[in-house]
């Protein structure tokens, strides 16, 4: 996972381990449950997650943290 891009309530990752819908289907659910996570698009040919999140809730590292894991359970 890379950070590409964040804002003050949005980051965007790239996940290379995204290769096919089930893996996609399976890092947007997962990542729905992050606390203060609001919302989740993943772009399966760009390999790309953006969350948009309430930084009154939650933190980037802790959001980028999370996503970590959710990635790292992918069957």
């Amino acid at each position: 996972m890379t950070l590409v891009a964040s804002a003050n309530e949005e980051v965007t990752v790239n996940v290379l381990e995204m290769i096919c819908q089930s893996c996609a289907e399976h890092i947007v659910a997962g990542c729905r449950h992050i606390e203060g996570v609001a919302s989740v698009e993943a772009d399966r040919r760009g390999k790309t997650i953006t969350l948009r999140f309430d930084s009154s809730l939650t933190t980037r590292e802790r959001v980028l943290a999370a996503v970590d894991d959710v990635v790292a359970s992918i069957p």
